[in-house]
């Protein structure tokens, strides 16, 4: 019986790490991602960072939900969660992905 939960243990262990397909990226204000050909992205969290210790959450409405092979996600130069920030001259976007 121990040797069966086992199993079953590592069998939803490896089939829930396997399904996170999370990425990363990041781009400077004012710059911008492409998202390359035959991918489909998803935001699923998004920051401001001043080249800080700590990221800002900003709200995922400042950006389209979904892009498409070929779509480019600009980055603004200036939205009000900058204001939270210590150093506004090199601030840098850092988005959490979902591969679609």
């Amino acid at each position: 019986m121990l040797k069966f939960c086992f199993v079953i243990f590592s069998l939803v262990s490896m089939n829930s790490t396997a399904q996170d397909s999370t990425f990363y990226k990041s781009a400077y204000a004012g710059g911008y991602i492409i998202v390359p050909q035959d991918e489909s992205w998803e935001i699923d969290r998004a920051f401001v960072n001043g080249g800080d210790a700590y990221s800002i959450k900003i709200s995922k409405s400042n950006f389209d939900s979904n892009y498409n092979a070929g779509d480019t996600i600009h980055t603004p130069y200036y939205i009000a969660e900058m204001e939270l920030l210590s150093n506004k001259q090199m601030v840098q976007y850092q988005f959490y992905f979902k591969q679609k």
